[in-house]
């Protein structure tokens, strides 16, 4: 006969024997003590106790994990709210694994505390040894899993479930938003499974989980069960949404620069545009709707904008091909607007992945430039070219005429008597003088013929393509033009004359100064001859 050991009173009604007889292990464990405070004789059998003192002596609490601890400090609550739990178990009394199916209920034993009558049921619940197996691996896995009735009731939870929610025993106290879970449970009679991202309740706080659900029967009732897998994605959604904020900050940067950007990627498809893109090349579409376009197909479809339409085309090739970074391209467009480009491959490990075109309107820049550049050439009263673009151009004759590509000719224009006009009449009135020898020269020569101021009331002619015989010509003609005019005045209108020394460029020139000191010579001898007239120096 098993005696028994502080055995409580619920289970010593009738004869102990009776208890030994039965063929189905009976113990009762006391959780907070972690030690067997009963047990019939198929429980020591089951246990390979040798007598009931051995096994209330034996040490449960060295052997028992912190998952085995973690599920039975769960069925405290339980039992106490007079919960029967019937799970499977496996246990190791003599080291070897022994899986039983237990039916737990609460007793009080004869010291007043709570214990946990465990009947061992019959193997017509048993499992098989892959099942057994998949129990095990449910209840060591860090993912969370519980099953609910059809109401929402719990059921089970394994161990993670167990220790990250304490206290929510329903399917609809585990989700933050419980307008959500009502809705899921009919959603679960129609369909068999979901997923979902959802804010959950976590030991009175919240974290983001992945739920997968599941409609399945339970084995024991036959009834509608749910099965509910848990996988906290705190992390990840935490990450996601910082990106989103790197994401939006970013587009805002993009869409304030002025900089129009298309990033493609490896296979030349768009991965995103800005607005200022699209404002370049006005096109009538937003940037999003640009996404996934091809972009070879979209160069030809906007090349008739610039002014050389193939070269643009080509020019995208080429860079995709080299795969280098490439800085301000200049592209010129049609209507007199200029584009800046930029050409940046995306590596990333050394792994290609696309790359970034920025185009920038340069217009007015270059604009600005081509005005700062006439300023720095340009004469301001006569709007002819200065000694600066005298100088570099005629540098530019002289080595086309060493090369013997092209004969060229030299017109030093003076204003004969000057001093006297200005001493005479005032500056302003000389300053007319000038400005009718200027608009004289615009209009009657050549447009490859280039009139510069070099001085006072000193003008110089570049004549390139032009005989010597042809330049005196030329001179004497402007001599005759300048003479004829007049010239408005305040007082009275009146004329002046100009004296002409005319050259060639010679392809033994030492330097530039050689071709004007020999039209500056020919220009005194027209000076001593009388003035009003020509003389050439060859």
């Amino acid at each position: 006969m098993t005696l028994f050991h502080d055995a409580p009173h619920a289970a010593t009604f009738g004869d102990d024997a009776l208890l030994d007889r039965l063929q189905t292990p009976v113990w009762i464990f006391d959780i907070e003590q972690e030690r067997m405070r009963y047990a019939n004789a198929a429980a020591l059998r089951f246990w390979e106790a040798d007598t009931p003192q051995g096994l209330y002596a034996r040490d449960f609490t060295s052997t028992m994990s912190e998952t085995t601890r973690r599920r039975l400090a769960d069925y405290l609550p339980r039992l106490a709210s007079g919960e029967v739990i019937d799970e499977h178990w496996s246990f190791y009394p003599g080291g070897q694994a022994v899986s039983l199916h237990c039916r737990c209920s609460r007793v009080v034993m004869r010291d007043g505390c709570s214990g946990m009558l465990v009947e061992g049921v019959d193997s017509a619940i048993s499992q098989d040894a892959s099942s057994l197996r998949a129990l095990e691996a449910v209840r060591h896995s860090p993912m969370m899993v519980s099953v609910f009735d059809g109401q929402g009731r719990l059921l089970v939870r394994n161990p993670a479930a167990l220790e990250a929610r304490q206290g929510l025993a329903s399917f609809h106290a585990c989700f933050t938003d419980h307008a959500l879970a009502e809705r899921l449970l009919p959603q679960l009679e129609d369909e068999p499974r979901c997923s979902l991202d959802a804010i959950m309740q976590i030991n009175g706080g919240e974290r983001w989980h992945h739920v997968d659900l599941c409609r399945a029967t339970d084995p024991q009732t036959g009834r509608p069960m749910i099965v509910m897998g848990e996988l906290d994605i705190t992390s990840r959604k935490t990450l996601e949404a910082a990106q989103l904020v790197s994401r939006r900050q970013l587009e805002v940067v993009i869409e304030g620069l002025e900089l129009g950007l298309l990033l493609e990627d490896e296979h030349r498809r768009v991965i995103v545009a800005n607005q200022a893109f699209c404002d370049l090349f006005g096109l009538d579409a937003s940037p999003e709707s640009l996404a996934e376009l091809n972009c070879r197909e979209a160069a030809h479809s906007v090349k008739e904008y610039f002014t050389e339409p193939d070269a643009f085309v080509a020019r995208i090739e080429e860079l995709v091909v080299e795969g280098r970074k490439q800085t301000r391209d200049l592209l010129t467009m049609k209507g007199g607007r200029f584009l800046e480009r930029s050409y940046t491959p995306l590596f990333v490990a050394d792994e290609y992945h696309g790359h970034l075109w920025a185009y920038r309107d340069v217009t007015r820049q270059k604009r600005q430039q081509a005005y700062w550049a006439r300023q720095a050439s340009t004469d301001p009263l006569t709007g002819l070219a200065n000694r600066r673009s005298f100088d570099d151009a005629a540098g530019e004759v002289a080595r086309s005429v060493e090369r013997e590509e092209i004969e060229a000719a030299l017109l030093m224009i003076d204003i004969d008597r000057f001093k006297a006009i200005n001493d005479s009449l005032g500056h302003a009135e000389g300053d007319k003088g000038l400005k009718l020898l200027a608009n004289t020269l615009k209009d009657n020569l050549r447009p490859s013929d280039l009139p510069c101021r070099t001085g006072g009331e000193e003008f110089m002619v570049i004549m390139p393509d032009m005989a010597p015989e042809e330049a005196e010509s030329v001179a004497w003609r402007l001599q005759r033009q300048i003479a004829e005019a007049s010239i408005d005045a305040q007082e009275l209108p009146f004329h002046f004359t100009v004296s002409i020394g005319v050259t060639r460029f010679r392809p033994g020139d030492a330097n530039i100064q050689a071709v004007t000191q020999r039209a500056d010579a020919a220009m005194y001898q027209a000076k001593h001859e009388g003035r009003n007239c020509v003389a050439v120096h060859w």
